[in-house]
């Protein structure tokens, strides 16, 4: 078995890579949230109350989050400074969000606010580099 080692051009593109899938997965997962919040609003803890306005409000929140989510995750990958940052303000924007939305869905709500802070981390830290680049 060979071991690899990461020249600085490849280091972190392991978590560049994670950054684009979980910002795909996030923004498909709230994308769908969205839809069943408009649509079946039973689905989310009854009488539940947010810190302004109602579920539906939420919901439409949630699901033009996730669209903006998809397009982020789908420009991650190219590692452009523009894609970094829009990344990093859709995932923060995100994660508020998330935080703000606990009432209709709690533990999910935690998940994916963590899931949020992970795909930060790995944009800050790592972000801007081309996963597809070559040492």
């Amino acid at each position: 078995m060979t071991s690899t080692t990461y020249s600085g051009s490849r280091r972190g593109a392991g978590w560049i890579s994670y950054a684009a899938v979980m910002l795909l997965l996030a923004g498909s997962f709230n994308v769908i949230d969205g839809i069943v919040g408009l649509s079946k609003s039973s689905f989310y803890v009854n009488g539940a109350r947010f810190v302004f306005s109602d579920l539906r409000t939420w919901a439409w929140i949630v699901l033009i989050c996730g669209i903006l989510e998809v397009v982020a995750g789908l420009t991650v990958a190219n590692g452009s400074s523009f894609a970094r940052w829009f990344g990093i303000g859709i995932a923060g924007l995100n994660a508020i969000a998330q935080l703000l939305y606990l009432p209709g869905y709690p533990l999910w709500s935690i998940a994916a606010f963590t899931m949020n802070v992970l795909i930060i981390y790995a944009l800050v830290v790592y972000g801007g580099q081309n996963v597809t680049s070559t040492a």
